[in-house]
């Protein structure tokens, strides 16, 4: 392949690993772009991991509100000495633009825009709504834990990990044109090429993702990723429960009466008769009425030896 260089590792032989690391970046990141809407909310705003689809649309609340013009419709947060409490509000509109409602607080006549996610309305479960906004607040969580995560795979110098053979990259070049012999040959390869890249640094970041994790295995290190909040990942091992049912805890103290009754040992003849057999057993553990190794044994068994035993 004369253009193997075109999307190798051996291009980059002329940059240092800081500004590989760099390119690398700027790859993936250009990348990734496709799957950032432009029109979705801010990475820290909170209703950007709104993806609830048991909720009636902005129409049909609006319609309910409409339905009640003299009472609040819902409670929202709002601040008052020195703190947020959820106060009653009346939903009077939408703006579309900035995706909130416009509602005004009853006591205060206050008119203020809020997101569907600081909006209860009284029509609603509140046991749901919670869920809503505590699933919102694990995800927002979970992507700045990816995002801190990835910030510190990227730290690690290319030099450090292994890159994709040249033999694998073959590979994926032939069977990309085999399966596609109806185009134009350079319009593939320059294609795949630009997704080879791709790929590459993508190969190379799971690899230094290896690095961090062996590292954090290492209690030495956690106060370093803990610095710079980056949660630590340890594997976990867990074992499945087979045959395990989860019961009530049996109140013991009331039953024992009943229990104590209907037990053996509620009948004198049977409890002494017990105890014999006890003790008789445990003197067989410990003496053995006769002996049955059979390589002590004298066969055929004599009557005067069995006297003795």
């Amino acid at each position: 392949m004369k253009n193997e260089q075109k999307f190798s590792a051996e291009e980059n032989k002329n940059l240092n690993p800081d500004q590989q690391s760099v390119e690398a970046r700027a790859i993936l990141d250009r990348e990734y772009d496709i799957f950032q809407d432009p029109m979705a909310p801010p990475e820290k705003a909170l209703t950007r991991y709104d993806t609830w689809d048991q909720d009636r649309t902005i129409v049909e609340w609006l319609r309910y509100c409409e339905m009640r013009p003299d009472q609040p419709h819902a409670i929202s947060p709002c601040f008052a000495d020195n703190e947020y409490a959820w106060k009653p509000v009346r939903v009077i509109g939408y703006d579309y633009q900035t995706s909130k409602y416009k509602v005004e607080v009853q006591n205060t006549r206050q008119i203020k825009y809020v997101t569907r996610l600081s909006l209860l309305f009284y029509a609603e479960d509140p046991g749901s709504f919670r869920e809503l906004v505590n699933l919102c607040k694990t995800r927002l969580k979970n992507c700045f834990a990816e995002s801190a995560f990835t910030k510190e795979v990227d730290k690690i110098k290319h030099d450090a990990v292994s890159t994709l053979s040249k033999e694998r990259r073959e590979s994926f070049m032939r069977k990309c044109i085999q399966e596609s012999d109806r185009f134009e040959q350079n319009a593939i390869y320059r294609t795949f090429s630009d997704l080879m890249r791709v790929v590459q640094e993508e190969y190379i970041r799971q690899m230094k993702k290896c690095i961090v994790m062996n590292e954090m295995h290492d209690p030495a290190n956690f106060a370093k990723y803990l610095a710079v909040k980056v949660p630590i990942r340890l594997n976990k091992y867990t074992y499945p429960y087979f045959g395990v049912v989860a019961s009530k805890k049996y109140n013991y103290m009331k039953y024992k009466t009943r229990i104590f009754n209907a037990h053996w040992c509620s009948d004198a003849d049977v409890a002494e008769l017990t105890a014999i057999f006890s003790k008789k057993s445990l003197e067989f553990v410990q003496k053995r009425y006769m002996n049955t190794v059979r390589d002590s044994l004298r066969l055929p068994l004599q009557l005067e030896d069995m006297k003795k035993e």
